[in-house]
């Protein structure tokens, strides 16, 4: 992987309210993100398990707020001439989701990587304003003069994702039920197919209850299912009194039924601890302290590879010790504990506030 790029942008006057509110928590728990007009340093943890590049996607470009935020001692570096080179990238946002706002990358026959501006419509339409959030590929292109395609369709990072070697995972409630209204499931792989170089597509029917109604994505595909390894899914699943239990069953089903592009039976690994976590957000008429919002779930499949290390939901939850173990030997990486109330409470987690991009030259402007 080349780089990892994730938003940033607190307005400074902010901080202080923010220290007060949360007592240091950001600071100490090493990698939380704002859900809205927010800062995140998750992926500078990451930097410091690999020789991972970072860029930041900061609301007004100050480094001084940067700054704020990554002392040595944050990310864990007893030399402050140690912390990992962090690029700001100036770029006006309206969330800090980069999973769904930014760009998806590609990669051709000959290693070359570009990017697939799809179109962004506040999760249809569910949050406004989200004219900055339907730039930011372009502004991202631009100032990497890396080549941009412009896709005629809407489509977020969270709403699939794919084993590399061709084959798709995505929701029924999402991309058939809330986006692109009145194509036929036909149009949508023809869409997919074309514009992501897939060729199999599973159709899973359901995201989690807590993802569904006017305040959610409608559904994403990444709290429910991933693939770690060509071939390879893990699948989220929870106990009988949930009730997310029957929509997660279903997906189970589809998922054992399945082959992929290269018409393999998928092994399907369950992750059957489903953990929530207790609000912690940052309201519009201010800061709200841990415990003002509602069980929200943090799912573990919702992760972040990056090099030889896999970052996982830190939850405090009853056996997660060895759901981090059994996932990290799974994938064959570290496994990483980060805190993700705050970005649970907004809807998401640690993957959504990342997008990774592939390793290779960039694929000059047209």
């Amino acid at each position: 992987m080349r780089e990892l790029c994730l938003p940033f942008g607190l307005p400074e006057d902010d901080l202080a309210q923010l220290d007060a509110a949360l007592g240091n928590r950001i600071r100490l728990k090493k990698g939380e993100a704002l859900f809205r007009n927010g800062a995140t340093f998750t992926a500078m943890y990451a930097v410091r398990l690999g020789s991972l590049k970072t860029t930041v996607l900061s609301d007004d470009g100050r480094e001084q707020v940067a700054g704020y935020y990554m002392p040595g001692d944050l990310l864990g570096l007893d030399d402050e001439s140690a912390v990992p080179a962090i690029d700001l990238l100036p770029v006006p946002l309206d969330d800090s989701w980069i999973r769904d706002n930014g760009p998806i990358f590609v990669r051709d026959d000959e290693g070359q990587v570009a990017m697939v501006h799809f179109g962004f419509d506040g999760w249809g339409e569910h949050f406004t304003p989200y004219d900055h959030d339907a730039r930011v590929p372009a502004a991202i292109a631009e100032a990497w003069g890396v080549r941009r395609y412009e896709a005629p369709f809407v489509l977020e990072g969270g709403a699939f994702n794919t084993d590399g070697e061709g084959t798709l995972l995505t929701t029924e409630q999402c991309l058939l039920h809330n986006r692109n209204l009145g194509r036929s499931r036909g149009d949508n792989e023809a869409l997919l197919r074309e514009w992501l170089g897939v060729e199999k597509i599973i159709w899973l029917p359901y995201g989690l209850v807590e993802d569904s109604g006017p305040l959610s994505t409608s559904g994403h595909v990444d709290d429910v299912a991933q693939f770690v390894a060509p071939g390879v899914v893990l699948a989220q699943t929870c106990e009988s009194d949930n009730p997310n239990y029957s929509r997660l069953q279903e997906n189970l089903e589809v998922l054992e039924a399945a082959t992929d592009a290269a018409g393999r039976r998928l092994e399907v690994v369950e992750s059957p601890l489903l953990p929530y976590v207790s609000g912690v957000g940052a309201g519009l008429d201010g800061v709200s302290g841990p415990g003002a919002g509602i069980l929200m779930p943090a799912p573990y499949v919702n992760m972040v590879f990056v090099e030889g290390a896999v970052l996982l939901p830190l939850t405090g939850a009853d056996g997660e010790d060895e759901v981090h173990r059994e996932i990290g030997e799974l994938v064959g990486r570290e496994p990483v504990g980060l805190p993700t109330e705050l970005s649970a409470f907004g809807g998401g987690g640690l993957g959504c506030i990342t997008q990774q991009v592939p390793a290779g030259p960039f694929a000059p402007p047209r």
